[in-house]
């Protein structure tokens, strides 16, 4: 199964991807928390991807498709693969459809987590709290929210289009309320 979770900043997307992983044996592929490691590593795409991501911006698609790309294969080998974080563009999920089409593969579920804006803003500022996250500040939330709206939406109605399966639940609640909703939308 190849499978997305989908959804704004600070949507819990995290949260309920580890839930998924643990309980539906699906391997999740988070690409922020790939992009975090390599930042506090100190690597070149870390060093790179840092000064983008305290801006709010989006990393570029040809360096979050090549990311992507390398871990794949390894993802796939189980139950399947839960992606969190990719694709946020029409072209991150162009070339995800043709990464998946030459192994014969399709995304087979969008779990989209719908939360409203300001309880976005309150988890988040919680979040850069308790996790002392640097790219978590209120100029870089307000930017990593225009992106979403303007550039990320788009991508559910991509995989409308396609026939894919999309699935939007509440967000809201308790974390294990919303696992049971992600839970069934997966099916």
């Amino acid at each position: 199964m190849i499978a997305i979770i989908f959804g704004p900043p600070g949507s819990g997307k995290g949260t309920q991807a580890a839930r998924i992983e643990e309980e539906l044996h699906l391997k999740h592929l988070s690409t922020g928390d790939i992009l975090r490691a390599e930042v506090a590593r100190g690597t070149p795409i870390g060093e790179k991807a840092g000064r983008i991501m305290a801006a709010g911006d989006l990393v570029p698609d040809a360096l979050i498709v090549d990311i992507v790309r390398a871990r794949l294969p390894e993802a796939e080998s189980g139950a399947g693969v839960l992606l969190d974080g990719f694709p946020r563009t029409l072209a991150q999920a162009r070339a995800l459809d043709a990464m998946l089409s030459e192994e014969g593969h399709r995304v087979d579920v969008v779990i989209a987590l719908v939360v409203p804006e300001g309880a976005l803003v309150d988890r988040i500022l919680h979040r850069a709290a308790v996790e002392g996250r640097a790219d978590d500040t209120r100029e870089a939330i307000a930017e990593r929210m225009h992106e979403y709206h303007t550039l990320t939406a788009a991508v559910l109605d991509y995989y409308r289009q396609d026939g894919v399966r999309v699935q939007e639940i509440d967000g809201t609640g308790d974390p294990d309320a919303v696992f049971a909703r992600a839970r069934k939308a997966v099916g």
